[in-house]
């Protein structure tokens, strides 16, 4: 006996304008998860930009008013351009990575999503920032408590 796919499935194999819906919509939903799971999706609430141009996968850019970040064009839905002011910014003091050394920022005062960036990434953010690129902070540790 050979296997038979639901009817549903059949269904919509046959009606290939409900395929392409349906892979739209699965694709959506995917991306909507990911914008959640990432924290984009919150910092996007408050820090929309509304034009930033980029060529990779993720453009990140920086002036005097802020830190820019924005996603390549095909995975844009619910991941609108940022433009995050450097009030709004931490930078964490210690440096990680075996091998590729990276610096942490935290994104938002209230949020505090994490972005790791390479060393010499943050150099070229803090000479494009200039005076405005914020000082190192000591990042705020939960706490512990004891049982």
């Amino acid at each position: 006996m050979q296997y038979q796919p639901p009817a549903w499935i059949d269904w919509l194999f046959n009606h290939p304008p409900f395929l392409v819906a349906f892979a739209a919509a699965a694709c959506a939903l995917t991306f909507y998860v990911l914008a959640v799971i990432d924290g984009w999706l919150i910092l996007s609430k408050r820090f929309l930009r509304v034009y930033v141009h980029f060529a990779s996968a993720l453009s990140v850019g920086a002036d005097e008013s802020g830190l820019y970040l924005a996603v390549f064009a095909l995975f844009r839905l619910w991941h609108p351009p940022l433009l995050i002011p450097w009030s709004e910014v931490s930078i964490i003091p210690r440096q990680r990575g075996l091998i590729f050394k990276t610096r942490e920022l935290r994104l938002g005062l209230e949020e505090s999503i994490p972005l790791r960036i390479s060393r010499s990434l943050v150099r070229t953010l803090r000479e494009s920032a200039g005076e405005a690129w914020p000082l190192e902070s000591v990042p705020i540790e939960p706490a512990r408590t004891h049982t």
